[in-house]
C-alpha cells in the first residue's frame, strides 16, 4: 500500500533546496542594498547642502559643515551658537580618507572649494567628492588616482 504523503528523502530534498535558495538570495541582496544606500546618500547630502546654503543667505548666518567620521554623520551647525541645522547619517560602507572635512558656509551662501576622498567597502573603489569654488554644487566620481 502506497501512502499519499512525502517520504523523508523528498522532504529533506525540498528543505535543502529552499534553504539554499534563501541563503543565496540573502547574501546577494546585502551588497546590493548597501550599494543602493551609498547611492542614495549623495543626493541626500546635496539637498542638505543646498538647504544650508539657502539658510545662510536668508538668515545671514555662517554655517559650519562637518563630516564627523567617528559618528558616521555629516552635520550643519551655526558657526556662533553651534545649533544643529542638519544631520545626515553616512552609510557604514563609506569611509572618509584623511582628516574630517570641516568648512564654513558664509552668509553669502558661498564656501571654499574642497575635495574629499572616500573609500567604498562595497564597490572597493575610491570616490572623489569635489565642491566647486563658491560651493554651489558638488560632484562625486570614481577616483582614478
Amino acid at each position: 500500500m502506497r501512502s499519499r504523503g512525502f517520504t523523508l528523502l523528498e522532504t529533506l530534498l525540498v528543505l535543502v533546496i529552499v534553504t539554499g535558495l534563501t541563503t543565496l538570495v540573502s547574501f546577494q541582496g546585502t551588497p546590493h542594498r548597501a550599494l543602493m544606500t551609498e547611492r542614495a546618500f549623495w543626493p541626500a547630502w546635496q539637498r542638505m547642502w543646498t538647504a544650508g546654503r539657502q539658510r545662510a543667505r536668508q538668515q545671514r548666518v555662517q554655517l559650519v559643515a562637518e563630516v564627523q567620521s567617528s559618528q558616521h554623520q555629516v552635520v550643519l551647525v551655526t558657526a556662533k551658537t553651534a545649533q544643529v541645522v542638519g544631520r545626515l547619517r553616512i552609510p557604514p560602507t563609506l569611509q572618509l580618507q584623511g582628516d574630517s572635512g570641516r568648512w564654513l558656509i558664509y552668509t553669502s551662501g558661498a564656501s571654499k572649494a574642497q575635495t574629499l576622498r572616500w573609500y567604498s567597502t562595497v564597490s572597493h573603489q575610491y570616490l572623489k567628492q569635489t565642491f566647486q569654488l563658491g560651493g554651489g554644487i558638488f560632484y562625486v566620481a570614481v577616483d582614478q588616482a
